[in-house]
């Protein structure tokens, strides 16, 4: 996650060189060259520990501009930024797989492809795990958006091997698990079986802390409600959209919804 901003890769590289040559000088004054390297050693891997936690903390405020702000196009922006100027893979595609969701979101399918097909998706490790399960589940949005029923099934279907990875930590495990089950009542819908699928969203929409979800789920359920001909509550669910949605494409599908209950009430 250093790596991902030059000013804590900056900050990281200056103090850690700093201190760990004083703490190496300082014990090798007093002739104990190896105590000195491990100490040094030890001081490298703290600094990494701290200036990892202020990355995390830089990248949160920056992905809380997408999911409480509603702002796509700042977080693309920012997130841009950041890869223009970064030369770690795995940093990279932290970022790529960033900028796959903001385009998402946005409704920028061409950009969202142009993206997603960048993405190495065969990582190793637990990172490498969580970062195959990510970029499937964008794959799969990416094939909704795009209406490729055969293409989301096949993406669904790897989604669902990304998950049984042992190496898949237990909290992205049920964050995309909860995920695959939405999309899962989402390929239902598109088939017009709409069994069950007003009580997952509800659940997710209480469990939802932040704007973006709310505002997804809300446009779920105004479909839904429409499906049923329960127009007064679809207007509520696609006017919380248009007032909350912020630059997100789901205010311009709301906004057609509206337009076109109006029309039919004239």
């Amino acid at each position: 996650m250093i790596r991902c901003f030059r000013s804590t890769k900056f900050i990281y590289y200056i103090i850690s060189f700093i201190g760990s040559v004083y703490i190496w000088m300082k014990l090798l004054w007093i002739n104990n060259f190896y105590l000195g390297g491990l100490f040094a050693i030890i001081w490298i891997i703290a600094i990494a520990l701290i200036m990892n936690s202020f990355a995390w903390i830089k990248m949160k405020k920056i992905i809380n501009i997408m999911r409480d702000d509603c702002n796509p196009e700042k977080y693309l922006q920012i997130c841009n930024e950041l890869l223009s100027h970064c030369k770690d893979k795995k940093s990279r595609t932290l970022l790529m797989l960033n900028l796959s969701t903001g385009y998402l979101k946005a409704g920028d399918r061409d950009r969202a492809q142009m993206i997603l097909d960048r993405i190495d998706e065969n990582g190793k490790g637990r990172r490498g795990a969580t970062y195959r399960a990510s970029y499937y589940n964008n794959l799969v949005s990416y094939f909704f958006l795009e209406k490729e029923t055969g293409n989301v099934i096949a993406s669904m279907e790897k989604l669902k091997i990304a998950l049984n990875n042992k190496k898949l930590s237990r909290v992205y495990k049920n964050k995309f698990l909860c995920s695959y089950n939405e999309k899962e009542s989402l390929l239902n819908m598109t088939n017009d079986i709409y069994d069950g699928a007003e009580q997952l969203f509800n659940d997710v929409l209480i469990r939802e802390n932040h704007m973006l979800g709310k505002v997804y789920v809300k446009y779920i359920l105004g479909i839904i409600y429409l499906h049923d001909n329960r127009l007064c509550e679809a207007r509520e669910a696609f006017e919380f959209v248009v007032k909350n949605g912020g630059t997100l494409f789901y205010v311009k599908m709301a906004q057609k919804h509206l337009k076109k209950m109006i029309e039919i009430e004239i």
